[in-house]
């Protein structure tokens, strides 16, 4: 390397980044936001961490909200991305039996590519 070169950095890929990989999973969901009212929404993928779900909540980066059901239960999650009606949620107090849960019924899904609007219905 040459001194006073600039290098660029090399960002890992999302998909290099995540904890869990991601499975297709396309099935409706109840979104309660701490501050509004009970919305639906549907699916798109889930892991052992989070899912994202396209709902018509008015929902922001960093809100708190509850997901229902996760796993035969509801858990509480972060919005951690928001693209129009389209939210990426990190589950934040998700129990070891509900994890064990997706976790199961993670096996049976096809993994989720995020390059393409890779949609799996049965």
């Amino acid at each position: 390397m040459n001194p006073g070169v600039a290098v660029p950095e090399v960002v890992p890929a999302v998909s290099e980044r995540r904890r869990f990989p991601r499975y297709r999973y396309s099935v409706p969901i109840i979104v309660r936001p701490t501050n509004g009212p009970e919305s639906q929404g549907m699916r798109v993928e889930i892991s052992e961490c989070g899912l994202s779900a396209v709902t018509g909540a008015a929902l922001m980066v960093g809100d708190s909200v509850e997901l229902e059901p996760i796993g035969g239960r509801s858990v509480t999650a972060t919005i951690r991305r928001r693209f129009g009606r389209f939210c990426g949620f990190e589950f934040m107090n998700l129990s070891v039996e509900q994890a064990g849960k997706i976790r199961e019924m993670c096996r049976m899904l096809p993994q989720y590519r995020s390059k393409t609007l890779d949609l799996w219905q049965p």
